[in-house]
């Protein structure tokens, strides 16, 4: 029984991860406002954040956290790399998003070794060499050289280091707060990229570049739900496994989730190199995360 209750935690977190791909990819499809839905995300992300943490700051007192610049740097981050991800689902397709967010594993990982003084065996230096050469295989052969192509081709990268900038981000603000408010702190993160949100918002309205759209507040909100349970699902996931175990499983659980959604609900096309690139991008989660 505890297995099982144990396994819920996981299983949901592959679910809850890919249903964030799968929510973007239908922005598109019901012709909602981007900057308008990622809004209305944070605002279910970071009002859900500032409900349920046990600790607050005042104003003094959070200028006056360590963390405090990093984090909002970290907020921008977030929403910047929301936004690729919604445009490179939209045109890219779930699965090759999904795969260069997750092999984006290898930038946190090199950050350790140079910032951390951290080590790399060597099955995890063979699984990032391979994770680049599985990067170039999926975001190429999926077009002509034209101008479309080239988008295809240029959002995933930037997806693969938007990712993986953001995580060690992530790692160094967590680094910075050795007090007991932690979930204050990720609060005050989606708050930060809320207040962004907003601003790109109005600027797209006050020059005529949209409109307001409520079903776009729907679907944002929807978003929302689905990215907090993601974030709440992986940590609790987090508590019942080692690492070694949890992201090999997660990373791939998504990844051929979203293959398997967007093939089938999408009608994503994928080359025999985008394939091949998604079988190795699989070895390279494997081999990155093992740990002897």
């Amino acid at each position: 029984m505890y297995f099982c209750n144990v396994m819920i935690f996981l299983i949901l977190a592959i679910l809850f991860s890919t249903g964030v791909f799968v929510a973007m990819r239908l922005f598109e499809r019901y012709n909602l406002d981007n900057h308008q839905a990622l809004m209305w995300n944070y605002v279910f992300a970071s009002g859900t954040g500032f409900a349920i943490c046990e600790h607050w700051d005042t104003a003094p007192q959070l200028v006056a956290e360590p963390w405090f610049g990093l984090s909002i740097l970290t907020g921008f981050w977030f929403i910047f790399t929301y936004l690729l991800m919604t445009a490179s689902t939209q045109r890219s397709g779930v699965t090759v998003t999904s795969l260069s967010s997750k092999i984006s594993v290898v930038l946190p990982i090199l950050a350790g070794v140079i910032m951390l003084g951290e080590r790399l065996n060597f099955v995890a230096t063979t699984g990032i060499v391979l994770a680049l050469v599985a990067l170039v295989l999926v975001v190429g052969g999926r077009g002509g050289n034209n101008e479309k192509h080239n988008k295809n081709w240029l959002l995933p990268v930037c997806i693969f280091f938007g990712t993986g900038t953001g995580d060690i981000l992530m790692k160094i603000t967590e680094q910075q707060n050795s007090g007991d408010d932690l979930g204050f702190m990720i609060a005050f993160i989606y708050f930060v990229a809320l207040v962004f949100g907003v601003i790109i918002v109005v600027w797209d309205i006050a020059r005529g570049k949209s409109k307001w759209q409520w079903k776009s507040a729907l679907g944002g909100i929807g978003l929302g739900v689905i990215n907090f349970f993601s974030t709440s699902s992986v940590y609790h996931a987090m508590r019942h496994f080692d690492n070694v175990v949890l992201f090999p499983i997660y990373n791939i659980g998504v990844v051929s989730l979203t293959a398997l959604i967007g093939w089938l609900f999408f009608k994503e096309k994928l080359t025999l190199k985008n394939y091949i690139g998604l079988v190795i991008a699989v070895i390279a989660v494997i081999l990155i995360t093992f740990r002897p």
